[in-house]
C-alpha cells in the first residue's frame, strides 16, 4: 500500500519513472490502523477474552488502489495487456484537481500516454493469498465495532502525507543535494 501511494506521489513530482508490482489481481482488505486500535481497545475492555475479527469486511484488488491513489494525483490510468504484460498507461491528467489537492501546479513530469505501473515477476509473492476479506460482523455485533475509515479516504490521507515527503525530496533535487529514493 505504501509503496504504491509513495511511488505514484513521487512520479507526480518527476522523482520516479515506474511503478513496478506484482499481483494486480489481488484482492485485500484495507483497513486504517486508528479503527484497528480502537477495536482492540474495546475486545480489551471485556469481562471475558473472545476472539473476533478485525476487518472492513471490503475488498479491492491492487490494480484499484493503485486507481484510486493516481486519481488522487488528478492521473487517470488504462490498463494494458495481462498478467506480466500488463501496464498501467496515463489516459489523463487533470491539472485544475492537482492543483486544488497541492495548493500548487504540479510539474509536467507526467504526460498522457505514459506507462506508469508495470508488472514485474519479483514482485509475486510465493505463498501469494489471491484473497484476504475478513468479516467483522461480530464485532459489529458484539461490540458495536464497525470501521469508520473508507480505502478510498485512506488512499486520500496516504497520498497526502507521501506528497510532502515528495515535496521536500524534490525541493533537495531541484538544489542539487542528495536525496533518497525511497519506491522499494
Amino acid at each position: 500500500t505504501r509503496k504504491i501511494t509513495r511511488s505514484m506521489t513521487r512520479m507526480a513530482l518527476g522523482l520516479e519513472k515506474w511503478l513496478f508490482l506484482g499481483n494486480m489481481d489481488a484482492l485485500r482488505d484495507w483497513g486504517q490502523a486508528r479503527d484497528y486500535v480502537e477495536m482492540q481497545w474495546l475486545m480489551l475492555q471485556q469481562d471475558e477474552p473472545e476472539d473476533f475479527v478485525i476487518a472492513t469486511g471490503r475488498q479491492i484488488s491492487v490494480r484499484r488502489f493503485v486507481e484510486m491513489t493516481a486519481a488522487e494525483l488528478g492521473i487517470s490510468i488504462e490498463w494494458q495487456g495481462k498478467g506480466l504484460e500488463e501496464t498501467g498507461r496515463v489516459t489523463a491528467i487533470d491539472r485544475e484537481k492537482q492543483r486544488r489537492f497541492t495548493g500548487k501546479d504540479l510539474p509536467d513530469s507526467l504526460r498522457v500516454e505514459d506507462v506508469i505501473v508495470r508488472v514485474d515477476p519479483n514482485y509475486f509473492r510465493p505463498a501469494e493469498v489471491e484473497t484476504l476479506l475478513g468479516d467483522p460482523s461480530k464485532a459489529a455485533q458484539k461490540l458495536g465495532w464497525n470501521s469508520k475509515t473508507t480505502v478510498e479516504e485512506i488512499a486520500a490521507e496516504m497520498v497526502r502525507e507521501d506528497l510532502l515527503l515528495a515535496q521536500r525530496d524534490a525541493v533537495c533535487a531541484a538544489a542539487g543535494f542528495r536525496w533518497f529514493a525511497h519506491s522499494e
